[in-house]
């Protein structure tokens, strides 16, 4: 059996600011074992928080009234909320994964993130959470690297079910991707074609020669969305992010972007 390896290296994570949405980190940590790879978990301190204490005559609503706002108070807030983020961080991470790493940070930045990363970004659970200024810039962050991207809903609770790989070719690197993940978790994999005309027969070929069970499926694309068979329940939907004409939205499935130019440690082997 031939094992196929994205060249994957970390996922990074920004990590939520709710408790509620923390089940969604165990779900990447689990990820980030079955690809092999560090997960690095960043706290951000929100940047406007802080700039309020600068402000004159600012007032907070504390213990049922409104006060004066308190900078040595909100320093000791802030500094308790990111030790509250790397407890639950490590208390839901370390289940699935032992290579873990946590940092604190001030604002929203990925400048170390490469092709080789995987930025996973997790959409709150809460609307109020999900029209934030720092969920806004952490997402526009995230499309504006060159790295792959995990998109996964606080809610994605599915920890089994088929891999389905949304493919432009034999050659997409959402494929190398999708088999990797397929195979460690012992899931079959769905290859959907991107146009109706598209032949994904040499994929499929190489899938076997790896040992993967796979098949083919269709698809209807509007906008951003995939819309798949209702009886195709996917555990992870893969696609490169080549194919993208807008950005996709968070849907109940999370969805991994791979990088157009991520390479493979081993390359599929040619079928005879």
């Amino acid at each position: 059996m031939t094992k196929v390896r994205p060249d994957f290296r970390r996922i990074l994570l920004t990590l939520p600011h709710s408790r509620q949405d923390y089940a969604a980190v165990g779900l990447i940590a689990e990820f980030a074992d079955l690809f092999d790879v560090d997960l690095i978990g960043t706290y951000v301190d929100d940047v406007n928080l802080r700039s309020l204490a600068e402000i004159p005559n600012v007032r907070e609503f504390r213990a049922g009234c409104w006060e004066p706002l308190n900078s040595e108070q909100l320093a000791r807030d802030v500094a308790f909320a990111a030790r509250e983020a790397e407890r639950l961080f490590l208390e839901n991470a370390s289940r699935h994964r032992s290579r873990l790493s946590f940092s604190s940070e001030v604002g929203v930045s990925l400048r170390d993130a490469g092709i080789a990363d995987i930025i996973a970004v997790i959409e709150p659970n809460s609307v109020i959470e999900r029209a934030t200024h720092q969920f806004t810039k952490s997402l526009e962050a995230a499309f504006r690297s060159a790295s792959s991207i995990l998109l996964v809903p606080a809610q994605a609770k599915r920890r089994s079910g088929p891999i389905i790989a949304v493919a432009s070719g034999p050659d997409d690197p959402g494929i190398v991707a999708a088999l990797a993940f397929a195979s460690s978790s012992k899931e079959r994999l769905i290859l959907v074609p991107s146009q109706p005309s598209l032949s994904l027969s040499t994929a499929l070929e190489r899938a076997s020669i790896t040992g993967v069970a796979t098949s083919l499926a269709e698809a209807a694309f509007l906008g951003g969305n995939i819309l798949l068979p209702a009886s195709v329940k996917g555990r992870l939907l893969v696609m490169s992010r080549k194919l993208l004409m807008e950005r996709p939205a968070f849907s109940q499935t999370p969805i991994l972007l791979v990088s157009a130019e991520l390479s493979s440690r081993a390359d599929l082997p040619n079928p005879k």
